[in-house]
């Protein structure tokens, strides 16, 4: 926490400019667009106390590597300080200050976050939001399928269970329903473009079955957050193992599989399908078919498999869903046309329906709708969106940034609505079907349906583009604030704010290789800019050589290749920012130092291609050549 300012800039509401202040004495005064004065004024200073319209906090200036100085903001709750990131003096303007402060107040008036159980000794902290552990809450406009409850009944008997069709075909709502019949143990992972790094991954699938058995997979988390990660196949050895030990049969769902890109992620499953014990059995909910060895689980009986022609509703069911549902009084004719123009496909159905509720002639509508993919995504564009209050509008396009929300993340994104009126907007967009699920029985985190987030980010981008990076920077300041670096990051590179997102980097760094996730860390270094890249040469090479040390115990030739082949180009982009030292300001001594750990880091990746290979004659040459 930093110490104590003597200058404070506090808005005045009276002459509407920010007064300087130093021991209470007013110095010279700023208004809303001084932004170059301040900025001089900032660069001659350390430290202010900062009292806006929308809250307060203190700033200090603090140096980073490389000798550059950057602004941070601080505010304390309780026996915690809060820290943001501000940036360099020129970034620091009021509305910077404002928006940071209104950040920490969101965060001040927000309700505590479901607490999670605290972790083991041998757990490290990878975090979660709880809601990914419980399945979906169950639509009011709920429409039972017999037929398919009695198939997915057959999960029990098969190792693999595989729900594979389109956005909007039911699959989650589906399988959650099922879910909530079964008298044995159903565990739940819902799956998001985060969780693609293996060690979180696996994290997360233990603690989805530590929802059956709360000690469940303490060896392989000891294993996953070891100093030095073994091989994937002990690891996995050691998950099968407990598994074995459970006192029932468990099902483990993964919703939203398609999400997982991660080769190594894919060749785990296929790992664990291989080896998988009786007493646990695998769905994956996913768009496309996973690269897992399907034919072969499938010639030898192995896999069941539920698809669109499955999943998509019978006009029994289209029938149920409009008239009884979605109270329609539509004609059997209607129906039957409804059901044959949307195939079936239950998004189709549910826009159509939303869309009959302000018709008056229902039968002519009907016979001029047209259920095709992109018609329908214009259509919730022009007769969905468009009737709304311009206010909801707005508060939809801007909130859809984010993919899980409650009314302190819509508080931050919108910089508009207070907390109440946020929470008042996510229920009544949730009270009028518009494609909002809740999470949770205190109704307080909610979600988009995939197809209508879609939508709304279609139209934001098109309609306001230049305010898609700004509502960015407002979740990453929001999420810093709360300790969520993971989003922060996220964020703050959807929001192009590279020198934010580097520091964000370098805090988060330290836990991230901890738990032995630093290919994720890799992965957003590998988006930064050379300019960047050359103020964060030290997180670059320190993930470098992270990287280096995990693949050790990589079992795939072609794995660890791949994993040569990104470094080399991390290396090669560094070498060209060294042929321009002059323009980006670096030191003899920094040039010096990066060329020495370029090499050291090249060294040890022939090295470990020649450990693979057996060629240990030429490794022992390596290490002579290093030494001399």
């Amino acid at each position: 926490m930093p110490k104590p300012s003597l200058h404070m800039i506090i808005w005045s509401e009276v002459s509407e400019h920010y007064e300087l202040q130093c021991r209470g004495q007013k110095e010279q005064w700023f208004s809303q667009g001084d932004e170059l004065a301040f900025s001089q004024w900032l660069e001659k200073h350390s430290a202010f106390a900062f009292v806006g319209r929308a809250g307060r906090l203190s700033a200090r200036k603090e140096e980073r590597s490389g000798g550059r100085s950057y602004w941070y903001a601080y505010r304390k709750q309780d026996r915690h300080t809060r820290k943001g990131y501000l940036g360099i003096s020129a970034q620091v303007t009021f509305a910077r200050l404002e928006e940071q402060a209104r950040a920490f107040a969101c965060l001040l008036a927000s309700p505590a976050r479901v607490p999670e159980p605290a972790p083991s000794s041998s757990e490290q902290k990878v975090t979660l939001l709880s809601t990914k552990l419980i399945p979906p809450r169950l639509p009011t406009f709920l429409v039972e399928r017999p037929r398919l409850l009695g198939d997915l009944d057959a999960i029990w008997t098969y190792p693999l269970t595989l729900i594979s069709s389109a956005a909007g075909s039911g699959k989650t709502t589906l399988l959650a329903d099922w879910a909530s019949k079964q008298e044995k143990f159903v565990a739940w992972l819902s799956l998001d473009s985060l969780d693609n790094d293996p060690i979180r991954f696996w994290s997360l699938y233990i603690a989805g079955l530590r929802k059956y058995q709360p000690t469940f997979g303490e060896e392989t988390l000891a294993l996953l957050h070891a100093g030095i990660v073994p091989p994937l196949s002990t690891i996995l050895v050691a998950l099968l193992n407990e598994v074995v030990l459970l006192d029932q049969e468990v099902i483990l769902i993964l919703d939203g599989f398609h999400v997982i890109s991660d080769q190594t992620i894919h060749e785990g499953i296929s790992f664990v399908l291989d080896h998988l014990p009786a007493n646990l059995h695998l769905v994956l909910i996913s768009r496309t078919d996973p690269e897992l060895p399907l034919s072969r689980l499938r010639m030898h009986g192995q896999l069941l498999e539920i698809r669109f022609g499955d999943l998509r509703f019978t006009q029994e069911e289209a029938s149920v869903f409009l008239l009884q549902s979605m109270d329609l009084p539509l004609t059997e004719e209607d129906v039957t046309l409804l059901s044959r123009r949307t195939e079936g496909w239950i998004a189709g159905l549910q826009l159509a329906a939303i869309s009959l509720r302000k018709q008056k002639d229902l039968s002519r509508w009907v016979s001029d709708f047209a259920g095709s993919y992109r018609y329908l995504l214009d259509y919730v564009q022009q007769d969905i969106l468009a009737p709304l209050p311009v206010p909801l509008q707005d508060f939809l396009l801007q909130v859809s940034i984010v993919t899980r929300m409650d009314a302190a993340v819509c508080q931050a994104v919108t910089a508009g609505a207070t907390r109440e009126e946020s929470q008042q907007w996510l229920e009544e967009v949730e009270r009028a079907n518009l494609f909002v699920v809740h999470l949770d029985e205190q109704r307080q985190w909610y979600r988009f349906h995939d197809l209508f987030r879609e939508v709304l980010l279609t139209r934001l981008q098109a309609r306001q583009p230049e305010l898609v990076p700004v509502l960015h920077q407002r979740a990453a300041t929001f999420y810093e604030a709360t300790g969520e670096l993971r989003e922060a990051i996220t964020h703050a590179l959807a929001a192009a704010d590279y020198s934010y997102a580097a520091s964000l980097m370098e805090q988060a760094a330290p836990q991230f290789w901890l738990n032995g996730e630093t290919r994720t860390i890799h992965s957003w270094v590998l988006t930064l800019p050379d300019s960047i890249l050359c103020a964060h040469t030290h997180l670059v090479l320190d993930t470098a050589l992270r990287l280096l040390s995990h693949s050790v115990n990589l079992s795939s030739n072609t794995l660890f290749a791949s994993l040569v082949t990104q470094m080399e180009s991390t290396f090669t982009r560094m070498d060209q920012i060294l042929q321009k030292k002059q323009e980006l300001l670096l030191s003899d001594a920094e040039e010096v130092l990066i060329k020495r750990r370029l090499h050291l880091l090249r060294v040890l990746i022939e090295a470990r291609t020649l450990i693979k290979r057996g060629d240990y004659e030429r490794l022992r040459l390596l290490i002579h050549e290093a030494k001399g």
